[in-house]
């Protein structure tokens, strides 16, 4: 579907590049320059190095079961394992030896044996019970609560053995089995007695159950983790992994290339100044993100559907692709699903494509009287203040005065999920996978990751109804709704779907092996090693 997608992109001219080479990347990594398949396949014995990966900021959390933004998560997979991922509707299991779900409603989960924690204590049932109900506890305030929810009723978890826990769902749904991949293990003998487990001293040396292990966390510097020489899934081929806090793309290019790190995500431009490189090689994957402007609805101005219209209309997303991209990097987004997910679409979606005029009579007819107005964006996320001085100079059109603010990242994401009215919009991104369900994380009401504050009764329940539905035709209509509907309350302008473009040292291998993966770079850590 997502090919069929893109060639409609193709024939659009002015994008014509992209789509050709996301058409591409679509099907299998593309690798250039300097690395070859073959040799990466023959020197697959080969181990050791450091792996040096570049990071905007310190995570907040290090924890398989409270990761939040994009920093969290990516820390947590290095040194936390899942159950099992999910991967186009096929399961692949890690801790988990078989996972069985009966009936869409009666979810059983085996533990592989013999599996230890990095202090060398036993993984057990116990500890998969601890953390489903920890995450479940309201007062614990786990950003994972909601995969555990059907229906607005916590599911049930149980004990069978040693190695077994089943959980039961209030009701059936085919959508359970996605979230309860979100959520990794952690040991119960550390947490156990913890009011607030988000902020314990105790993350700040987690002792988790993946492929490396914690070493050392000097914050705002780096943070350094080391081969688990009995990792369950055989020895990381890396000695470590560390993470290197460098703010922005320009430092991490000039790290790049004097070889203090081992890859980054980079632009169009330092995409094909890698590709000439020859200590570099280069590779592409889709994000699955979509990249968009959040109206904060904790000021009343941004509260009103007509002027959420308006300034989506006076945007042009089009012009920030090309700032932020070169038109590279990147496709025009109308919904809020990316591409690859199930049940994306765009009948009947509401892209908000460029209407000067339309946007002048909207706030006319809104009666909301609007000079000046404030755009916030993170400072670490690639592009996003292309997209911020585009919007300024779009919204000067309707005689709107923006002032461009920006933020470190713990900054603006402790002022993106409160109730601040610092800005009236905020550019930001999300990746909440291949399953539609926790989409509704950002759409409905009271939801956490509600930043814009959005709320509609008929979403809501629209949500659960998608969400508890066995058959596939009827879920399709019902998430075709539900983008309908929310592009219509325009509550966020959506602006594009991420593609990864990356430079990475030509020692770096294990590449392809190790399955680049959205928000978390890498899904299997222990396939990387520098040659």
């Amino acid at each position: 579907m997502l090919n069929i997608i893109l060639w409609r992109f193709y024939k659009n001219m002015k994008f014509k590049k992209l789509a050709s080479l996301i058409l591409v990347s679509s099907l299998m990594l593309t690798f250039t320059a300097c690395a070859s398949n073959d040799k990466d396949k023959s020197s697959g014995s080969k181990s050791g190095g450091t792996v040096v990966i570049p990071m905007a900021s310190d995570p907040d959390i290090i924890n398989g079961a409270f990761a939040n933004v994009k920093e969290d998560s990516l820390a947590s997979n290095i040194v936390y394992a899942p159950l099992y991922t999910y991967e186009k509707g096929n399961l692949v299991n890690y801790l988990a030896e078989k996972v069985d779900f009966k009936d869409s409603k009666e979810l059983t989960i085996k533990l592989k044996s013999n599996l230890k924690w990095h202090d060398g204590k036993p993984i057990t049932a116990e500890d998969v019970l601890f953390t489903f109900n920890t995450v479940l506890d309201e007062k614990q305030n786990s950003p994972s609560r909601q995969y555990l929810l059907v229906g607005e009723k916590p599911v049930k978890v149980e004990k069978i053995d040693d190695l077994t826990v089943k959980i039961t769902l209030p009701t059936a749904s085919e959508s359970f089995l996605y979230g309860i991949s979100k959520i990794s293990p952690i040991p119960k003998h550390v947490f156990e007695g913890e009011s607030n487990i988000a902020k314990s001293e105790k993350n700040n040396n987690p002792v988790g159950s993946g492929a490396f292990k914690f070493k050392e966390w000097k914050k705002g510097e780096s943070i350094v983790f080391e081969k688990n020489a009995d990792y369950f899934g055989g020895e990381p081929k890396a000695d470590s992994i560390a993470l290197k806090i460098i703010p922005n793309e320009a430092s991490q290019e000039a790290a790049l290339n004097n070889g203090e790190i081992s890859l980054m995500k980079t632009s169009a431009e330092g995409y094909e100044k890698a590709k000439s490189n020859s200590n570099l090689q280069t590779y592409t994957y889709s994000e699955e993100r979509l990249n968009y402007i959040v109206f904060n609805q904790n000021i009343s101005n941004m509260a009103n559907k007509e002027v959420r219209q308006a300034l989506s209309y006076a945007l042009n997303r089009n012009e920030m692709i090309e700032s932020a991209y070169g038109k590279e990097g990147s496709v025009p987004a109308k919904s809020i699903l990316v591409p690859e997910a199930d049940f994306y679409t765009e009948e009947g979606v509401e892209g908000y494509d460029q209407d000067t005029n339309k946007a002048k009579d909207l706030l006319d007819k809104s009666g909301v009287k609007i000079d000046k107005l404030k755009i916030g964006y993170n400072t670490g996320r690639f592009g996003h203040k292309n997209y911020a001085l585009v919007a300024q100079q779009e919204l000067k059109k309707i005689g709107i005065e923006a002032e461009i603010v920006p933020y470190e990242s713990k900054a603006f994401f402790n002022i993106l999920f409160s109730n601040s009215t610092e800005c009236d919009m905020y550019v930001n991104g999300y990746a909440w996978g291949l399953e539609p369900n926790p989409y509704r994380g950002m759409f409905e009401t009271g939801q956490y990751c509600n930043q814009t504050k959005y709320s509609n009764a008929e979403i809501d329940a629209l949500w659960e109804k998608g969400f508890t539905e066995l058959n596939k035709e009827k879920r399709k209509e019902i998430y075709k709704q539900i983008q309908q509907d929310i592009s219509k309350d325009a509550p966020i302008y959506t602006i594009d779907y991420e593609q990864n473009l990356m430079a990475a040292q030509k020692n770096l291998k294990g590449i392809k092996d190790a399955k680049p993966s959205p928000a978390i770079l890498f899904e299997d850590w222990s396939k990387l090693y520098v040659e």
